[in-house]
């Protein structure tokens, strides 16, 4: 589904030229569910924003849905991004002079779509994340983690082909965190790829697959249930 191979990302200035991803190589499948770890200015954001359309690599190849999107204009660039890839952040990102209803409604205007089949696509999103009865209410009369849940409806809305999560539950508290990955662990299991960046590596190792970078690379990678087993035979 997502294939990075050889990626290299360099920002240069007059004076400085610092390279972020360097020789980055990634397959993400269908169906996994894979966390991102690593220090602070590892190259994770950089890897995120290039997963998401939202900036070019310098070099290599980004193969998305088996189609090359290494050096796509801006325009086809936006489209895929508004068609196959849900984004959720960390601070939830909804405009808050809009009703829920409507704040989810944004990114499906820009397909053209009906507004009975906009309507329905909506409904069911917050109903799956426990919401509808609130469709009319603004951001601010939600706590946190039902404004997370929002946002999580928002990026399923479009039926995308994965979704990018950058630390979604950084802003939480922990038992709210823990219900926000517990839906996220539901999306996964009905067939929702899903690529999340975290700082909390309790968190990362409750996904299926954890990557680990390292001064823009790829340090470790290590299947959960390959980390169960060792665990269990050392035991």
């Amino acid at each position: 589904m997502l294939r990075m191979t050889n990626i290299r990302k360099v920002f240069r200035t007059e004076l400085v030229e610092t390279c972020a991803l360097d020789d980055f190589s990634l397959s993400v499948d269908q169906g996994e569910f894979v966390t991102i770890t690593g220090p602070s200015g590892c190259g994770k954001t950089t890897f995120l924003n290039i997963a998401g359309l939202l900036e070019t690599a310098s070099s290599g190849q980004y193969l998305l849905d088996n189609v090359d999107v290494s050096q796509l204009r801006d325009s086809a660039r936006a489209k895929i991004r508004n068609q196959k890839i849900g984004f959720i952040f960390q601070s939830f990102n909804l405009m808050p002079d809009l009703n829920l209803f409507d704040n989810i409604d944004v990114p499906l205007r820009y397909r053209g779509m009906k507004s009975s089949e906009r309507k329905d696509r909506i409904e069911k999103a917050l109903d799956s994340v426990g919401l509808l009865a609130r469709k009319k209410h603004i951001p601010s009369q939600l706590s946190g983690g039902q404004q997370q849940r929002v946002a999580i409806a928002r990026a399923l809305v479009g039926d995308p082909l994965f979704l990018l999560a950058d630390e979604p539950t950084g802003n939480l508290d922990s038992n709210t965190a823990q219900g926000v990955m517990d839906l996220l662990h539901e999306i996964n299991e009905a067939g929702t790829t899903i690529i999340m960046v975290t700082h909390d590596q309790e968190m990362a190792n409750k996904s299926k697959r954890n990557i680990h970078i390292l001064d823009g690379r790829i340090s470790n990678s290590v299947s959960q249930n390959d980390a169960r087993g060792s665990a269990a035979a050392t035991a």
